[in-house]
């Protein structure tokens, strides 16, 4: 591909985002608009990574400081062009051709951006751009040709034009001669109503001097730019469509794909099952044969084969071995970790536990900083008070113990293998190996008061 130097152009704050964030760290499936971008340039396995940053610079930065990635101040935002401007003194240090991009447009694929490379070189263009066909423009601005069909400059949409029948609008994403690019760039006038520099002002500085401009096309979804919520929106149905098609290619069968939201870089292996309502996000995985019922939510967890999670259970940074059930309704919250055909049932909940092989607690239970040993009994009701105020302490219960209903587990503390706990007890004392433990008053009959 020889030397590409990448510039994405991501200093803006998005003032119709309404919002105080600058607008390439907004979310899109969980992930910021910019990283997108960043990782279809990345893709192309280039050496360095320009970002053109501006407001609220330092926290864009944090977000994406990575060793490949070089970036460049903007410290006032006025237009594209002017960006390329601050882009002066690396651009003295390439020799290559370079390659510019929005930080908005996070759906540009990777196959896109090498085409657009290939056609730089193979054309021996000073610029190439990438256009796209619409019925309505919007905003984009309109490809304007001369009479032989050459590219001649880019329009803002107006009144006189809106209504032409050929629709072709600017992506957006250019590749240039770096030599054309530096000579050129001063070149750029300003814009007299908004004080702004623009990046498509070298279109017509190029066509004038007869230079040869090539293009490539790409679809109006692979382009879309975001500049407000409904553009967000329109990106993340767009995204998450892709997304959901891709894992049903591969064997995911997905109910109600309309309903279910899986963000980029979910794995899930074949002949699982995703009801309507499933949200999966974050670095999670889910085995093969596994079925999630309505409303289930994963983020960061792995989920193994043969898995039952059933309706609206949640959960967060947690790992569910092969053939394990899960709810319905229950809450695995950071640090739970079920084994092999144990059974977490409904309106359960577990915090930083463990628990063993074919164990199960099936109703109605928390289970906090707990360690749960193989086929063990929980009732329901049952309660680890692992927090004394200050501290948490840990509660261990060990292979094949039978804990009755409504039991109370004071921490720290550890019952012993194949002990009985009855129901109703407080538990407050280390209990030994098959003993049997129960914590409770004596019951007591009494006649009632006559009136």
């Amino acid at each position: 591909m020889g030397e590409v130097l990448p510039i994405i152009l991501a200093a803006g704050r998005g003032i119709r985002m309404a919002s105080s964030m600058p607008k390439v760290l907004h979310k899109l499936l969980g992930r910021p608009i910019l990283s997108y971008v960043i990782d279809a340039v990345r893709g192309l396995g280039l050496k360095r990574i320009c970002v053109v940053v501006g407001y609220r610079a330092e926290e864009v930065m944090k977000v994406f400081e990575q060793p490949e990635i070089i970036f460049i101040e903007q410290r006032e935002q006025l237009g594209t062009g002017h960006a390329l401007m601050c882009c002066k003194e690396i651009l003295s240090d390439i020799k290559g051709d370079i390659l510019v991009l929005n930080g908005d447009t996070p759906l540009i694929t990777q196959n896109t951006l090498k085409r657009l490379i290939d056609i730089h070189k193979n054309e021996g263009s000073l610029i190439t751009l990438v256009i796209s066909k619409v019925k309505q423009p919007g905003e984009y601005g309109l490809i304007i040709r001369d009479k032989e069909g050459r590219i001649k400059g880019i329009e803002e949409v107006t009144e006189r034009n809106k209504t032409r029948q050929s629709k072709e609008i600017n992506a957006g994403i250019y590749c240039f001669k770096k030599d054309f690019l530096e000579k050129n760039i001063p070149l750029i006038p300003k814009n007299e109503k908004k004080g702004e520099y623009y990046l498509t002002d070298l279109i017509k500085i190029a066509s004038e001097k007869g230079e040869k401009i090539a293009e490539i096309e790409a679809p109006f979804e692979e382009v879309i730019g975001i500049n407000n919520r409904l553009d967000l929106a329109i990106a993340t149905d767009i995204l998450r469509k892709n997304i959901l098609k891709g894992l049903m290619l591969q064997g995911t069968t997905i109910i109600d794909p309309n309903s279910t939201y899986v963000e980029s870089g979910i794995k899930i292996g074949r002949d699982s099952i995703l009801f309507p309502g499933v949200y999966l996000s974050g670095k999670t995985t889910i085995g093969e044969n596994t079925i999630l019922e309505h409303g289930v939510v994963i983020r960061d967890s792995e989920i193994g084969n043969n898995v039952v999670i059933k309706a609206y259970s949640v959960i967060t940074e947690s790992i569910v071995e092969d053939n394990a059930k899960i709810g319905p309704f229950a809450h695995l919250r950071p640090g739970s970790h079920v084994a092999e055909e144990a059974k977490i049932g409904n309106f359960v909940e577990m915090k930083k536990s463990y628990i063993g092989r074919g164990s199960k607690a099936s109703h109605l239970t928390y289970l906090g900083d707990a360690q749960i040993g193989n086929d063990v009994n929980i009732g329901a009701g049952t309660i680890t008070c692992n927090y004394d105020g200050k501290r948490k302490h840990k509660t261990i219960i060990k292979d094949r113990a039978f804990i009755g209903s409504n039991t109370a587990f004071i921490a720290p503390i550890c019952i012993g293998e194949e002990v009985t706990v009855g129901a109703g007890s407080v538990i407050t004392e280390d209990v030994p190996d098959k003993k049997l433990a129960i914590a409770r008053a004596r019951q007591v009959i009494k006649e009632k008061k006559k009136d």
